[in-house]
This record gives structure tokens, sequence and C-alpha cells, in this order.
């Protein structure tokens, strides 16, 4: 069995150098290195946030001047007073209306004489065949009748028909105007050829047609036969 002895002494030998000056030239290149890269990175992060900062302040500024000008637009404050006496009117026309509202929605079958449709079907009604109507009006203690009639002696009777009804109590169909007209299809001179021919009067042989005017009150100025 061979054997080896080491007849050299370890301290005779070269040292090993872990920190050489290469090593540390090696090293000082990288630190700088990673250091501009970090320098850099730092820089360009303080001008983006510089930049969005001045982005930040412009849109400020307009704001401003937008809110300056809105401000220099608004109307000039009013008077306390004048502004409450406007919403009083106000309040005081919406009282009005409501209880205008609250009257007719509680109008029932006793007040149905103020209407103008039960006046206007209450003429419909009792109208004689032989008469009809071109005009009619009606306001409250006032009715005007205007049409023609064939047959003069049926409009006595329906006046005191519809005098006597309840819609029409407390008023008196006296003022009664009576005028011939002439035969239907035919022109007075007065325009009433229309009257005539919208009674359907046009394709019957001549008959007398009279034009009657009744108010509920006497008429300033009569004229025309009364009959």
């Amino acid at each position: 069995m061979s054997q080896q002895i080491n007849l050299l002494a370890p301290i005779l030998l070269a040292p090993r150098r872990y920190l050489s000056a290469t090593t540390l030239l090696q090293a000082a290149a990288l630190l700088l290195v990673v250091g501009g890269a970090m320098a850099l990175w730092l820089h360009q992060r303080d001008r983006s946030a510089h930049q969005r900062h001045q982005a930040l302040l412009g849109q400020y500024e307009a704001e401003r001047q937008q809110l300056l000008v809105a401000r220099v637009n608004l109307p000039a404050p009013q008077d306390a007073a004048a502004l409450q006496q406007q919403v009083q009117a106000l309040q005081d026309g919406n009282a009005a209306r409501a209880a205008l509202l609250r009257m007719l929605g509680s109008a029932s079958d006793d007040q149905a004489g103020q209407r103008h449709s039960d006046v206007l079907a209450l003429v419909a009604r009792t109208l004689p065949d032989t008469a009809w109507i071109s005009e009619l009006r009606y306001a409250p203690n006032r009715l005007e009748l205007a049409g023609g009639t064939l047959d003069t002696a049926q409009l006595r009777p329906w006046l005191s028909r519809l005098a006597a009804h309840p819609l029409l109590a407390g008023q008196q169909l006296s003022a009664l105007r009576v005028e011939r007209l002439g035969a239907p299809g035919t022109d007075d001179g007065n325009g009433n050829a229309s009257l005539l021919q919208g009674a359907g009067l046009t394709a019957r042989p001549p008959l007398p047609v009279w034009a009657f005017h009744v108010v509920s009150a006497p008429a300033a100025s009569a004229s025309g036969a009364t009959r």
C-alpha cells in the first residue's frame, strides 16, 4: 500500500485573495450601472408626476374661470319681500283653482241646470218638428235662441214649456221677434238662403218660412213683426 507524504509546509504556499482589484472594479461598475438605472427610473417617474400635476392645475384653472363667468352672469339678488309677495300670489291662485276644482267635482244632478249641455239637451228635446235652431247662447240668467220655423203657432207653446222647466227657473222668454224669409231656396237679401238650405227645405214645395229670435229679456231695439 503506497502512501504520500507532503513535505511542503502550507505556509509557504501563495495565499488566495477573494477581493482582488478586478473583483472590486467589477463590483463598482455593477453598482454604477444599477445606480444609474435607478436614477433614470426615478427621474422619469418624477417627470410624469410633474406633467400630471400641471395638467390638473390647468383643469382647475379652467373650472375657476367658468365659475367666475357664471358668477358674473348670475341675476342680481331680489328683495325677499318681493319674492314673498310673488309666492303668496301664486299660492292664492292655486287655492282659488283648487276650490274651483272641488266645486266642479262635487257638482250633483241638482246642479245640472248650470251646465250649458243641459240647456242644449232641453232645447233639442222640446223643439217642435217644424222648427230648427241655428244659434243658441246661454249664460246665467240669459238665454238667446235664433232659428227658423214653418209654423209660428207652435213657437209660443214651445217657449212656454221652456220657461216652465226648472232649468230655466227665474227666466222669462218674453222677447220674441219673428220675420218672414219667403220661400225656401230664395235669398231675402240678408243672407238667409243658407238658413233655409240648412233646414233641408230646398227640395220641398215653396212654403212660408219664418225666422225667429228670442231672448230671456226684452230686446233693446225690436224690429220686424211680432206674433
